[in-house]
């Protein structure tokens, strides 16, 4: 299937993984899962998810990723293989607007970093409602997503650091504010909010950050800065960071809601 325009590879998401474990793990407390229950992860990619989600549930339950992207599948597969969960971890190629379960299917629903990668033309409603469908009455659905616009860098040019940032947040993710809007996601499908958080992720290491090359392509391609001003970005980062002085920040949000 075609990928969308906020794809990224497998790796960078194993990779991400590590970085937002902890985030990760909060998500799975929040589900609140049981032995036996039945759970889905909403684009879950290579599995990074799904595998460790296996060890709530057990055996006795089942974990259920759906993803667009069959490479991402595939990888997630062969993960549940080698963990011993295939039996009772599947991964599922289909679009987040059309599940193919039957309504009341699961105790829990996950969805983390979803809606900042869904393509423009989806409306988030939609995916809501598809949650809500297939989620069992009683049961909660966790969100999980970062805020772009609060995205910070320490930068001596403040200005043109408000302008990278607001270009990524903008332009760069198909919806970069995604973490601002998760519990009116939810509240617009009359669920009830039980929990809103907002996680810190600090970096010390840009190379773990947006802050390079991508970013800087991208901004100078758009006009959005001109060399001058990307030289002086790119300077000064590398300055910091080889000095140990590198410092960036971005608002991590987690909402929770359940359905009657």
């Amino acid at each position: 299937m075609a990928k969308s325009e906020g794809y990224v590879s497998a790796q960078y998401l194993k990779e991400a993984a590590q970085i937002l474990q902890k985030f990760k793990e909060r998500t799975y407390e929040l589900m609140e899962l049981q032995s036996g229950q039945h759970i889905l992860d909403a684009g879950c990619g290579p599995g990074v998810d799904t595998i460790p989600l296996a060890d709530y549930v057990g055996p006795q339950g089942s974990v259920t990723g759906v993803d667009i992207d069959s490479e991402m599948l595939d990888k997630a597969n062969q993960a549940a293989d080698v963990a011993g969960h295939a039996q009772f971890v599947r991964h599922v190629e289909a679009s987040v607007v059309e599940l193919p379960f039957k309504d009341n299917s699961f105790h829990a629903i996950r969805a983390e970093r979803l809606f900042q990668v869904l393509p423009n033309h989806i409306d988030p409603n939609v995916v809501m409602k598809e949650f809500v469908r297939v989620l069992q009455p009683g049961g909660r659905i966790v969100l999980a997503d970062a805020d772009w616009g609060t995205f910070s860098v320490n930068h001596s040019d403040a200005a043109l650091e408000r302008k990278l940032v607001a270009f990524f947040a903008g332009q760069m993710r198909p919806n970069g504010y995604a973490g601002r809007q998760l519990m009116e996601n939810l509240i617009a499908q009359e669920l009830k909010v039980t929990t809103l958080e907002g996680h810190a992720l600090i970096q010390t290491d840009p190379e773990k950050t947006t802050v390079g090359a991508w970013l800087q392509k991208t901004a100078l391609e758009a006009g959005m800065a001109t060399q001058a001003e990307i030289d002086r970005w790119d300077g000064e980062i590398k300055t910091m960071q080889a000095e140990g002085r590198f410092y960036s920040s971005v608002n991590m949000v987690i909402a929770v809601g359940h359905k009657a």
